[in-house]
């Protein structure tokens, strides 16, 4: 099945997080740090860790991503837009396994826009990108609300040993602001395509890891894989 909006094709275990109150109040900042993952066995495959945050209709994400190119690892930020389908990134840089990584989305409300900052936080390594992404209007006029943060693996890989050795990666020290209070998600946990045990776990309010197997013999293949809308920088 080909889906039309997020949660997209190609997302493997991810975390949906939502304001514990309800209601409609736009996410007004949201961070989160992690740490590079390895070098695959197998280099051959484009996929990414990333948080973003997701407009209320699931047709607008705001995304840090952290890509495995097929040769290195980089960072970017990318929006992606399902109506009119549009897509975005900002310079890219290159990151190295075990470095430090941090992403930061912030309301600019005067401005309907959001500021992504994506940096390497890593001795010697130290490299930020800034990113302004205007709010996305409604047909009436009105601008539509961020309302949800998505934590993700994207893109399916024809084999598993194409994923990182790590098995694990941990976005941690999660603080996620609604209509300027700072709040604990309400967490779910789920996956699109179904490969290499990828699954999402929500460890605690500001921790979330998602895990998966690179030794599994149970692999896609190559029918399977497909990108998602990750795109490369």
């Amino acid at each position: 099945v080909s889906r039309g909006q997020d949660p997209a094709n190609g997302w493997l275990g991810y975390a949906l997080g939502v304001d514990p109150d309800g209601g409609s109040d736009p996410i007004t900042f949201i961070e989160a740090w992690w740490t590079n993952l390895k070098r695959p066995e197998n280099t051959n495959c484009f996929y990414s860790p990333w948080f973003g945050i997701e407009t209320s209709d699931n047709l607008n994400l705001v995304q840090p991503v952290n890509p495995w190119t097929g040769s290195q690892w980089e960072i970017y930020n990318e929006y992606f837009q399902w109506k009119p389908t549009h897509n975005e990134n900002s310079r890219s840089h290159v990151v190295y396994p075990g470095d430090l990584i941090y992403g930061s989305v912030t309301f600019d409300k005067a401005n309907q826009a959001y500021n992504m900052y994506h940096a390497d936080l890593t001795e010697g390594h130290k490299w930020s990108v800034n990113t302004t992404i205007a709010v996305q209007q409604n047909n009436d006029g009105t601008y539509k609300s961020y309302t949800m943060t998505y934590f993700v693996f994207e893109k399916v890989c024809s084999r598993c040993d194409m994923y990182p050795p790590d098995n694990i990666v941990t976005f941690s020290n999660i603080s996620v602001y609604w209509g300027g209070a700072k709040k604990s998600p309400k967490w779910t946990t789920a996956y699109v395509d179904n490969v290499c045990d990828f699954r999402a776990h929500a460890a605690d309010e500001s921790t979330i890891t998602i895990t998966w197997n690179s030794q599994s013999e149970t692999h896609p293949g190559d029918a399977y894989a497909r990108p998602g809308h990750l795109t490369p920088a």
